[in-house]
């Protein structure tokens, strides 16, 4: 009893659109979305394209359907639709093209991955907080041997935020997100982790006030990755007080 089938409703053609433009979310919420579930993937470009578009077929095979794409421009939605025109897909121009300093490329993750960083950890938080949906956010290099929902559905149907693990705590790439409300603990973390990178990548200057950073000088790197942000507010909520050390201190007198 706990196997459910996720199809949104039929008839839609290339749902989707431009996210700069308000309707376009509510409309691809209405395209993606079954009982409240959607799933949110992103993918890049012809690369991430193939396993993207795997991890859909994949789904499909188990009777998911619910599933949102976010790309970086309309071309990548135009393919994606050419072989599955029911499939929702969302591009975000302005989020991509932001302006940010050169030293948060002093790493491994280049313009594209730390624009998809910050953008679908927004998506994320406006999915779950403003439209109240349960979210199974995506990482595109994973295959799925199994539905997940029949397990989020009973064994952890209590809980709000089930997460892979990595180091030291969490990855931020593959993570189920359910019967979250505005004010509560779990929409904290996710409104508190955006509230992290758009500092960190905005202003990383802002690096020098945190308790063991204040050494450092221009320009300032000040990691804004979405993962070891995560981990530090997930230690932060352990303490009970805000922590940076692992995600951002570190970072800075690494890359520095």
């Amino acid at each position: 009893s706990a196997f459910h089938v996720y199809r949104p409703p039929a008839g839609h053609v290339k749902p989707g659109g431009d996210l700069d433009d308000p309707s376009t979310l509510p409309n691809a919420v209405a395209a993606s979305s079954d009982k409240n579930e959607v799933m949110l993937l992103c993918i890049g470009g012809s690369g991430s394209m193939r396993t993207g578009m795997n991890l859909v077929y994949n789904f499909r095979a188990m009777g998911l359907y619910n599933m949102l794409i976010l790309a970086p421009e309309r071309a990548v939605c135009d393919d994606l639709w050419a072989a599955l025109p029911s499939l929702a897909c969302v591009w975000w121009p302005s989020q991509f093209s932001a302006p940010r300093p050169k030293s948060l490329y002093n790493t491994m993750f280049s313009r594209t991955a730390l624009a998809f960083f910050e953008a679908r950890k927004r998506l994320l938080e406006s999915l779950v907080v403003k439209h109240k949906q349960n979210v199974l956010h995506l990482d595109a290099d994973t295959i799925w041997f199994a539905n997940p929902y029949p397990l989020f559905k009973t064994l952890y149907k209590d809980y709000s935020l089930i997460i892979q693990t990595d180091n030291p705590w969490v990855n931020a790439g593959i993570l189920y997100v359910q019967n979250v409300h505005d004010g509560d603990a779990a929409a904290w973390v996710l409104q508190e982790l955006n509230r992290r990178i758009y500092r960190f990548t905005y202003h990383p200057e802002s690096v020098t006030s945190l308790p063991n950073s204040a050494w450092s000088t221009p320009p300032h790197f000040a990691n804004a990755d979405e993962q070891a942000n995560l981990n530090d507010i997930v230690t932060t909520a352990l303490n009970g007080k805000p922590t940076y050390s692992a995600g951002v201190e570190f970072y800075e007198a690494r890359f520095k």
